[in-house]
């Protein structure tokens, strides 16, 4: 029922945006327009790109890859959560943290606390401060990258920061993490101008990516054939177009926050809309909307 709701809201948000609409908006068309302009306010006035080059020259990790990782965990929202809420009282996924998308429980790890560790501030500031957040994430990612073993230790391109985000995402699974991190890099390759998220995309070497994720996901679907498909932990999915910030969270998953507050069940979420919107265009409906109009 949530997948036939998304795809509907999908539906709607394309079929609003055709040109020559001769019908009155409806209340739920201009609430949900009016988001987007929120949103993209936000957005602009966070001025994210600055915190990423920043961070980004301060612990030598590539801003792209900054941007990546926080498009695909969080779409640039900074998560935070009322009091003391750890784990969603939906679904019981535990909570990340930040645009960064910040862990902090035994199964995804701990990253929160040793971000906070590396740049020496307390997990509540990067819980809080957008910055410190990306900060602890970029110093995070620089010491898996120094740490986590290579396939060739002569590659150092973008690429080879790969292994650091599939660390870093703390998803214990190799093949979700292994296209988790593949995700990152579609991103990264595309780039972004919409909504007041705005990056330049960068050429990635995706075809040896893709090549190297699909061995892994045959690999790892051949020793769960051979234990009988018991596997251990929670069941997690990996999605690019996911609402609720994390790469462990199902893709059809209501969302459960707005603005760091509950959401009130039937009400849609301020940035819903948005990140709707955004997975549409991250999955190619923009050049159908865009036949549309020629």
């Amino acid at each position: 029922m949530k997948r036939v709701v998304l795809v509907a809201c999908m539906a709607g948000a394309l079929a609003s945006e055709a040109p020559g609409r001769d019908r009155p908006a409806t209340e739920e068309q201009v609430r949900r327009e009016a988001s987007i302009m929120e949103f993209t306010e936000r957005m602009k006035a966070a001025n994210y790109p600055a915190l990423f080059e920043k961070a980004a020259e301060e612990f030598n990790v590539p801003a792209d890859i900054l941007k990546g990782v926080a498009f695909a965990e969080t779409r640039w929202e900074h998560l935070t959560w009322p009091e003391g809420e750890t784990v969603s009282p939906d679904n019981g996924m535990p909570r990340p943290y930040g645009i960064m998308s910040l862990w902090d429980n035994d199964h995804f790890g701990h990253s929160l606390i040793e971000a906070a560790a590396l740049i020496k501030q307390l997990p509540e500031v990067l819980k809080k401060d957008a910055f410190q957040n990306i900060r602890g994430a970029a110093a995070l990612l620089r010491k898996h990258y120094e740490e986590t073993p290579r396939a060739d230790a002569s590659e150092t391109g973008i690429e080879s920061w790969r292994y650091a985000i599939r660390k870093y995402c703390g998803i214990p699974e190799p093949d979700l993490n292994a296209q988790h991190a593949l995700h990152v890099f579609e991103f990264i390759h595309r780039g972004f101008n919409q909504f007041g998220i705005e990056w330049k995309g960068r050429s990635v070497d995706l075809e040896r990516i893709r090549a190297e994720t699909a061995q892994i996901v045959a690999e790892e679907r051949a020793k769960l054939a051979g234990t009988g498909g018991q596997g251990g932990g929670p069941t997690v999915a990996v999605n690019d177009g996911k609402v609720n910030g994390s790469a462990a969270i199902p893709a059809d998953s209501e969302p459960t926050v707005e603005n760091g507050a509950p959401l009130q069940r039937g009400k849609p979420p301020l940035f819903l809309w948005v990140l709707l919107i955004l997975a549409v265009l991250a999955g190619g409906a923009w050049a159908m909307l865009r036949s549309k109009r020629l």
